[in-house]
């Protein structure tokens, strides 16, 4: 069993081309999948034990041309989900042998970029981070979607997936028929979704981008995901909130999300939730600075992450709110880079996040 209250970072992978925007790791493999503003995505092979230098990645996946909003992985490991800013949702098959890696990948091109310009000025240029990588081409793609698709999950058994875009927009569907099960459209973008461990639920966050502090208009809604009607009306006890992540727990008994937005001070909190009841069980702090960016429950089903604008990310023990640890360090909130997503391995003893500097971080705890 990890202990969660001793986080170490096992390497910090540069990928130094836009904000690194989401990330995954692929069933229970050793793979790590990351996405960025440009619609990029890359596939890294981590090593059985942290220490070394960073791994290079060694695939890139074709066909996205717009901002990567969410990365899921089948259960199996064997098929990479991506949901865009370009209107799809595009699978990925990746093979166990990877081909060839022949395609020149340079990972610090921003930096290069930045200190050429600045030359005149007495900047160094740094020497290129130069990797070759496989290419893989996407294998099928969703395009139900006619606007950004903004949020997407996939259930536990790797059946069914939720997906919401900025029209509103919130499809239910099968992950092999791409069948839609149950479609409904709500006011602002539907930009967080969550599903419930029995598919039976789901909770969507509303944002209304109608000004430039656009949490003061949101909703947040407890669905009943069989009859797309709302079960739960959260909206009226969070007024003023918008919740930028939401997520159930693995027995389906815990609903949390977060808050997110532009904010002033440790705001960025986490509230836990009754799904049955739609109640408050409790709210964690501290807070993120600036506003919380994501949330992921541990395998084990008792610990919670959540990260923020601040760089920070926070482990909880759910039953009592207790914090455990603190991952990362801040570099001081709002628009100093943030931790925009994170991923728990299945194993547990592993997280990676995604970060708006343009780097993927890869954090382990010791077992």
């Amino acid at each position: 069993m990890a202990d969660l209250s001793k986080p170490s970072m096992a390497w910090n992978l540069t990928w130094d081309a836009e904000w690194v925007t989401a990330v995954t790791f692929l069933g229970s493999s050793r793979r790590v999948a990351a996405g960025n503003n440009l619609g990029q995505i890359l596939l890294w092979e981590l090593p059985a034990k942290a220490g070394g230098d960073p791994p290079k990645p060694v695939a890139r996946l074709d066909g996205h041309i717009n901002v990567i909003s969410r990365l899921t992985s089948s259960p199996d490991g064997k098929t990479l989900i991506s949901a865009s800013y370009d209107h799809t949702v595009r699978f990925w098959d990746v093979p166990e042998n990877l081909p060839a890696a022949t395609e020149p990948l340079t990972l610090n091109a921003r930096m290069i970029e930045d200190t050429t310009r600045r030359k005149s000025n007495g900047a160094k240029v740094p020497p290129a981070m130069e990797a070759k990588v496989a290419v893989l081409k996407s294998t099928r793609t969703f395009n139900e979607h006619k606007e950004w698709v903004v949020s997407l999950e996939l259930s536990r058994d790797g059946k069914t997936i939720i997906s919401g875009d900025d029209g509103g927009h919130v499809l239910i569907w099968d992950r092999d028929s791409f069948a839609i099960g149950k479609r409904w459209q709500v006011k602002g973008w539907a930009n967080a979704v969550a599903l419930s461990p029995d598919c039976t639920q789901a909770c969507v966050s509303e944002r209304y981008p109608l000004v430039f502090d656009s949490g003061r208009h949101a909703a947040v809604k407890i669905w009943d995901a069989a009859k797309a009607e709302v079960f739960k009306d959260l909206s009226a006890e969070y007024k003023g909130m918008f919740f930028a992540a939401a997520a159930y727990a693995l027995d389906g008994k815990t609903l949390a999300i977060g808050r997110g937005g532009e904010l002033d001070g440790m705001n960025g909190s986490v509230t836990l939730i009754d799904p049955a009841s739609g109640k408050k069980i409790r709210t964690l702090a501290p807070g993120h600075l600036s506003g919380l960016t994501d949330l992921a429950f541990h395998p084990d089903g008792k610990h919670l992450a959540s990260s923020g604008r601040d760089t920070v990310v926070r482990v909880w023990e759910t039953s009592s709110g207790k914090l455990v640890s603190e991952v990362g360090k801040s570099r001081g909130g709002q628009f100093k880079d943030w931790i925009c997503a994170l991923a728990w391995s299945a194993d547990g003893a592993w997280m990676a996040t995604a970060d708006m500097a343009g780097a993927v971080q890869i954090w382990t705890f010791p077992g």
